[in-house]
């Protein structure tokens, strides 16, 4: 009885060892490297310039603010005493109002971004599954979890050319 128990144990385990390496050669696996179609992506490249416009138009109202409080500065010496008090309050506003508008223009800027970004991310994942599920692939995983691949298992190119084109679509 022991022989018969022992004998179906190792039968199993190699099985269980044989099976999964046979089945695997059945599987169709790729790679993509998603920072790079991310970063090489219509959209963000297009969103990138349009964050960059929109920073540059709040960096311009913070020099003008910065500007003015510099003037007033400059002032402050030739004034006499009670108007210098009056002018250094109205300089702790100035640099108070100051901060909180570039404290709220970055977080927003951050946060807009993170949102477009998402957006972005979510675009490129779901391409990647369509393409996975119209090419029957059984496993695409990220370039950064592959310590070797073949080039052909690649589909970098493929995915990215698909993002851009369906973008130009839209």
């Amino acid at each position: 009885m022991k022989k018969i128990i022992v004998s179906l144990v190792v039968l199993l385990g190699a099985l269980g060892i044989l099976l999964p390496t046979a089945y695997s050669k059945d599987l169709k696996i790729g790679y993509v490297d998603i920072l790079k179609v991310f970063n090489d992506y219509e959209k963000t490249e297009e969103y990138d310039s349009k964050l960059e416009e929109k920073k540059g138009g709040i960096e311009s109202k913070l020099e003008t603010k910065k500007g003015e409080i510099e003037k007033i500065q400059k002032k402050l010496s030739l004034l006499k005493e009670d108007e210098k008090k009056k002018e250094e309050e109205k300089i702790e506003k100035e640099v108070r109002e100051y901060r909180e508008l570039e404290r709220k223009a970055y977080i927003d800027i951050k946060k807009e971004r993170d949102d477009k970004m998402k957006e972005i991310f979510d675009d490129v994942t779901k391409i990647i599954e369509t393409y996975a599920k119209k090419h029957k692939y059984d496993l695409i995983v990220d370039k950064t979890a592959v310590h070797y691949g073949k080039k052909v298992m690649d589909l970098t190119s493929e995915i990215l050319k698909i993002a851009n084109k369906d973008y130009k679509k839209k």
